[in-house]
């Protein structure tokens, strides 16, 4: 495969593309500038840095070769201004204003017959802060390589570290070449085998699924990671492990709303898992990730039984390997040749909650100070692309001093920052109960 050319797995991320269910990443990266903020000058600066990267100023085009595929090309019209905009909130409730307006610009789909990505200046933030909402088509990258090309648009250390690409495959016997597609060939049927015993009829009633027409809300909520690393020096496990324990805590409460969590009640979560290591520079373009399927034990009602059940699920996870089991689901499509996935793939897609009920990804960023003309950047929600049938997204980062958790989803229920903030509150307050519990045993 050159390095113009989709892999499968990215042209089945332009297959599950439709009005209702976009499929780009998202973030919104907040920054506190020194002195007053210039909008035309934060665009126009953003503008000049996109125009650098070669991989934005290209756009799909189907191929013939393979059979269905489609290619990288150079886009003729490509004007860079047409993907930089800007936005000033202006009057009260700017918080509120600025929520609905993220959740506006997710919710509309990119053109695909440009280059798939866009970048929205918003300023008239509070304490005189602004945001940059950024859309990536999840053909184009994965989420590392998302981090990657984002920190090409900031300030001297982040535009320094240059975007490797994918190099020709190297020429292999013929003895060598037989042998790899025959394990190619069984790990494929493995993992299609264990996607096709993990399937299951969801709960018709299911809050986690929904076919509502409600339109997704963008809901955003920081922590300090100092209260994170307080649960995990306790409890051990790794942060994500307290994060993903803090998610079903979450859930656990908006589904006691529902009378959804009864003992025992599971949501199964599709946890994505780069392949390509955490450094944002490496491997090459497109998608490389795999997946875990982690049941989240939302029907268990003590604090520091669920973050145990959590741990536990993910080690042994880990202790597999992302290349195997019914998460495993990105291998399998990147296994599946292009012109099926534009036959199959867009009826898959809709059948996503037989395998899953929600989306929970992390992001990793570099624990470096990063600005953008100056300004420093504090905090940076990553945004989920949602699957169709599904009520909810998750998606986690940490930067520095503060964990971004950012729920995409059209349940009035958590349509709130408010309501998630408190939320987690309260599951670390429960975690915080159960040390002082442990502490006077």
């Amino acid at each position: 495969m050159t390095a113009d050319q989709l892999s499968p797995l990215d042209v089945a991320f332009l297959c599950l593309e439709d009005d209702k269910n976009p499929m780009h990443l998202g973030a919104v990266a907040s920054f506190a500038p020194h002195r007053p903020v210039h909008p035309a000058r934060i665009v126009a600066l953003l503008c000049e840095r996109a125009q650098e990267i070669s991989k934005l100023r290209k756009r799909t085009q189907v191929s013939w070769l393979p059979l269905g595929g489609a290619s990288w090309v150079d886009d003729p019209r490509f004007a860079v201004e047409d993907h930089v905009t800007g936005h000033h909130l202006r009057g009260p409730g700017g918080e509120d204003r600025f929520a609905d307006l993220v959740s506006t610009l997710m919710a509309q789909p990119l053109d695909l017959d440009r280059p798939p990505w866009e970048l929205h200046v918003i300023t008239g933030l509070a304490g005189g802060r602004f945001a940059v909402v950024v859309k990536l088509h999840h053909a184009l990258c994965d989420g590392l390589k998302a981090v990657g090309l984002g920190l090409r648009l900031l300030d001297d250390l982040g535009r320094d570290l240059p975007l490797t690409t994918e190099s020709e495959p190297e020429p292999v016997g013929l003895a060598a070449s037989v042998f790899d597609s025959l394990k190619e060939l069984a790990g494929t049927a493995t993992i299609a085998s264990a996607v096709l015993r993990s399937a299951r009829t969801p709960g018709t009633r299911s809050p986690v699924l929904t076919r509502s027409p409600r339109p997704r809300q963008v809901v955003m909520a920081r922590l300090g990671v100092d209260e994170v690393q307080r649960v995990r020096r306790r409890h051990g496990g790794t942060v994500n492990d307290v994060l993903l324990a803090l998610v079903t805590g979450a859930l656990r409460q908006w589904l006691v709303a529902h009378d959804s969590a009864g003992a025992g009640a599971t949501v199964r979560a599709l946890i994505p898992v780069s392949t390509r290591g955490r450094d944002p520079r490496g491997g090459g373009p497109g998608n490389q990730i795999s997946g875990f399927l982690c049941e989240l034990p939302v029907g268990e009602p003590d604090a520091r039984e669920r973050l145990r059940i959590v741990r536990a699920d993910m080690d042994r996870h880990k202790a597999e390997g992302p290349a195997r089991g019914p998460g495993a689901l990105p291998l399998l499509a990147d296994r599946i040749p292009a012109a099926l996935h534009r036959l199959a793939t867009p009826l898959a897609g809709r059948c996503a909650p037989l395998l899953f009920d929600a989306l929970v990804t992390s992001v990793h960023l570099p624990a470096l100070p990063l600005t953008l003309d100056g300004a420093e950047l504090k905090e940076m929600y990553p945004v989920a692309p949602v699957a169709a049938g599904h009520a909810v997204g998750v998606a986690l980062s940490v930067y520095r001093s503060g964990v971004h958790i950012c729920l995409h989803t059209n349940q009035p229920w958590i349509s709130g920052s408010r309501w998630l903030l408190g939320a987690l509150r309260r599951e670390l307050a429960a975690l915080d109960h159960a040390d002082a519990l442990v502490d006077r045993a």
